[in-house]
């Protein structure tokens, strides 16, 4: 397993941390709303053929809480913002949970950057008639989890 390197980063006078490891082809890696500031084993896997690229979001972890930050969309951009200040102009993208949310808005912004988009249990967004689950309240339907949420076939719509 690769080795990865924590640093403190500035963007947009905004403190982040920033993990980082491997050679190749760049991967940034969003995480969801409770697994920021952790390396994953499988990380250190992928960082055989890439550059994995993994910050902590501002207003998570050690990173800054910037006065700005009210959306994802404001997450969506930071992150555009951070892929200029290190020169990354193609990568492949995968988020998780709210990361995934993150990253889908990204692609939104921006998706001629972007070699592939990988969405692993992305909150956030709407599919035409699949009813929204409230992840704090759940459905009130009874059904498992695996049940309430969006997968396969289904097309994705923005929400503005």
């Amino acid at each position: 397993m690769a080795e990865h390197t924590t640093a403190t980063l500035r963007v947009r006078d905004t403190a982040i941390t920033l993990r980082r490891a491997g050679v190749g082809r760049a991967l940034l890696v969003l995480h969801g709303a409770s697994d920021c500031g952790m390396w994953f084993p499988w990380l250190g896997n992928l960082a055989a053929s890439h550059d994995v690229i993994l910050p902590e979001h501002p207003g998570f972890g050690s990173s800054d809480t910037p006065p700005w930050l009210d959306t994802i969309a404001d997450l969506a951009n930071f992150n555009l913002d951070l892929l200029d200040d290190l020169a990354i102009a193609s990568l492949d993208l995968v988020g998780f949970d709210l990361g995934g949310w993150i990253a889908a808005e990204l692609a939104v912004r921006n998706g001629a950057r972007l070699s592939s988009l990988t969405l692993v249990g992305a909150a956030g967004l709407h599919v035409e008639g699949v009813a929204q689950v409230d992840p704090f309240l759940g459905s009130g339907s009874g059904a498992p989890a695996s049940q309430q949420s969006a997968h396969g076939g289904g097309r994705i719509r923005h929400a503005r």
